[in-house]
């Protein structure tokens, strides 16, 4: 169904997508960016826009099933103070921006707009995508970084120039792995000749951790200024500890009517983004015992050999190896082991005994690192031999292998991921 509305200056229209949207004459604004006659834009069903007119305008909005237009009440919409306190952030010279806030709060919506205000005032623009859990630019389990150079709606609109593995889809202990991500990508997308750099953070902000973590990124990157949306109660509790910023602590009210998603969108999402990094895929066979292995809990420790038979009599299942740290054995096995098995191990090794299942451990969500000691791509892990000491991976990189990051999540066939995060899946 195609509608036409008539916009005068300063009148809003909230689109709820799937929609597409034209501008026939005039102008509008769309979180920060300006669409002229002839400009189109799509809104994701997963997305909601205030679409606003700048001077007497026309524009033709073709809705899919479940999308809607909505005359907004006053103060529902939060456009123009959006405009008007990151202008002035601009203005006065702000060019490090870090976003925080709950889950569902318009973080991302900030982010674009704040990108998109940045490049019509001539800046070159990067962002960081910090959230590993619901990542847009990159994969999920990633810290991901884009140098923009077009207007956007959505961070899913851009292509990801450098990713860094977490391995996680949770922030909580992985906080220091995602600070030095961001600063490692800060630094590159400089050496790129970007000027302005605004980073996207996780919706985790319960409890000290959380607030201490996206502190100490911001000192880490000298950030210019923290924007805090939605949440008003996290902005009176941090801006003490970002009162020493160039621009300190500005808060952002969320939209009263805005598009939140659901666990089981939030894990479609993931799927898609899972997909668009990981396709198409080659199959590789990895020497193991040549490159360089991380976020294994078998391959940190000693590898133990000859007493594999020793543990398949405690364990009661077959052991395929056996490796060792000062406190703990690690065994990977074929089958899951009683539980009264392990505690039994435990008792008469005098050390912890953690069982890596090599049937869980198949389809494990990987890193690859290439020749020049880089992330390059991420992989699969489809089966493995710890006797021949290789193992099948499946990825999109058809360069040298140097190394292999693991993480701690497992997908299925069609890039869903399966059961919950492990500490280890090897």
């Amino acid at each position: 169904m195609i509608t036409r509305i008539r916009l005068d200056p300063g009148q809003i229209v909230r689109v709820m997508g799937p929609a597409r949207a034209r501008v026939v004459s005039g102008q509008v604004l769309v979180l920060g960016a300006i669409f002229n006659p002839g400009d189109e834009f799509a809104i994701s069903k997963y997305r909601s826009y205030a679409i606003k007119g700048l001077v007497e305008t026309s524009i033709e909005i073709v809705l899919d099933a479940g999308g809607s237009i909505e005359k907004p009440l006053p103060g529902e919409e939060v456009i123009d103070k959006w405009v008007s306190e990151i202008d002035s952030l601009i203005q006065k010279g702000c060019r490090r921006i870090i976003v925080v806030g709950p889950v569902d709060s318009g973080k991302t919506s900030v982010v674009a707009l704040a990108s998109n205000r940045s490049l019509l005032r001539g800046f070159r623009v990067g962002v960081i995508d910090a959230d590993v859990g619901q990542a847009d630019i990159g994969p999920p389990a990633s810290v991901s970084a884009s140098v923009v150079s077009k207007q956007i709606l959505w961070l899913r609109e851009l292509e990801a120039d450098h990713i860094r593995f977490i391995g996680s889809i949770t922030p909580q202990r992985n906080e220091r792995r995602i600070v030095a991500a961001v600063v490692d990508l800060v630094s590159r997308l400089e050496r790129k000749g970007v000027d302005t750099i605004i980073v996207d953070t996780d919706g985790w902000i319960q409890g000290i951790n959380s607030i201490e973590y996206k502190a100490e990124m911001a000192r880490f990157i000298n950030a210019d200024a923290v924007i805090i949306v939605g949440d008003d109660f996290l902005y009176q509790s941090v801006k003490q500890i970002f009162s020493g910023l160039p621009c300190r602590a500005v808060f952002l009210e969320s939209p009263k009517i805005r598009r939140e998603r659901s666990r089981d969108e939030r894990r479609a999402l993931r799927s898609e983004a899972y997909r668009r990094y990981l396709t198409p895929l080659y199959e590789r066979l990895v020497d193991l015992s040549s490159v360089s292995i991380y976020g294994s809990c078998f391959f940190s420790g000693r590898r133990v050999r000859g007493r594999e038979e020793e543990f398949q009599k405690m364990l009661r299942v077959r052991v395929l190896g056996v490796s060792e740290t000062s406190d703990t054995y690690y065994v990977v096995t074929e089958g899951q082991p009683p539980a009264q098995a392990i505690g039994a191990a435990i008792e008469r090794l005098e050390k912890q005994v953690y069982v890596l299942d090599k049937n869980i451990a198949r389809g494990a969500l990987l890193s690859i690192i290439g020749s020049d000691y880089q992330e390059k791509a991420l992989g699969i892990l489809k089966d493995f031999d710890l006797g021949k000491s290789v193992a099948i991976i499946a990825t999109p990189y058809t360069g040298k292998i140097k190394g292999i990051i693991f993480g701690s999540i497992r997908l299925g066939e069609d890039f869903e991921e399966l059961g919950k995060p492990l500490r280890c899946v090897i």
